[in-house]
């Protein structure tokens, strides 16, 4: 009986055309999904880097003072909500969702419950944006996203937003050209419009250096279609950042219509 039973399904095999599955295959399928895993973690640091970066850089938390104007129409709490960056923080839970998929495929992985997978990719995410973030990983992202992907500024409200208000007296943007013979800047704001920003009557805020390709807060008056009227002038870093700025002196440059001021 045994024979008959063992010589159908040799038979069945032979007919089916079954040949055995490499060992390799099996090792390849774990390791896919542990590498998935992995990479939907980083992926959700990355998230959450930038989700951080995102809402600690707006100015509600350190300078609201300079911007009251905003504050008379839109009341702080309303602005803080806004301000929060719900694409990220979705981001973050889709890759956490992948990553529980990842590992609950792997070879152990049904051991683990729900609870407890979904929490250690949160913590490794968490714990990951916080070493990106020391590295500026988040702003790099926001900033190539913001000025380069116009979807993106339809899905977040970001501190870029709140600066480009020239007709509350906010300008924010990066500097194009200096001319401190007429005292002028050139200035290319979020929108890629070219500013033209009379700073003679403005006062620079200590460690503020103003050179090509720096980001910068300007608070005015628009005097024209493209012209502005400072009356202050802050470097967009904030006094949170990791690196203390080192004071600097004036230096003389060759050209002397183009200088730094720190």
């Amino acid at each position: 009986m045994q024979k008959e039973r063992s010589e159908s399904i040799l038979e069945e095999i032979d007919k089916r055309h079954v040949v055995p599955i490499p060992r390799w295959h099996f090792v390849a399928k774990r390791v896919g999904f542990w590498l998935l895993a992995a990479i939907s973690v980083l992926t959700g640091a990355v998230s959450m880097a930038t989700a951080i970066y995102v809402f600690l850089d707006n100015d509600f938390i350190e300078d609201h003072v300079y911007i009251n104007q905003l504050f008379v129409q839109r009341p702080i709490i309303a602005d803080i909500f806004s301000s929060i960056p719900y694409i990220w923080l979705a981001a973050l839970v889709l890759f956490t969702l992948v990553a529980f998929f990842g590992v609950r495929h792997t070879k152990k992985g049904y051991r683990y419950s729900a609870k407890w997978v979904i929490s250690a990719s949160l913590t490794a995410s968490l714990l990951l944006s916080a070493g990106l973030n020391m590295v500026d990983i988040g702003e790099y992202i926001h900033r190539y996203l913001i000025e380069n992907i116009r979807v993106y500024n339809n899905l977040i409200y970001a501190n870029e937003h709140r600066w480009t208000n020239s007709d509350k007296g906010l300008l924010g943007g990066r500097v194009i050209e200096v001319n401190m013979r007429n005292h002028l800047l050139v200035v290319k704001d979020f929108r890629k419009a070219i500013w033209h920003v009379d700073i003679s009557k403005a006062e620079i805020y200590p460690k503020t250096k103003i050179a090509r390709g720096k980001y910068i807060k300007i608070i005015g008056v628009k005097t024209g279609k493209r012209t502005f009227q400072a009356f202050s002038v802050q470097g967009w870093e904030k006094r949170y950042h990791k690196r203390a700025l080192p004071a600097q002196k004036i230096s003389q440059p060759k050209n002397e219509n183009k200088i730094v001021i720190p």
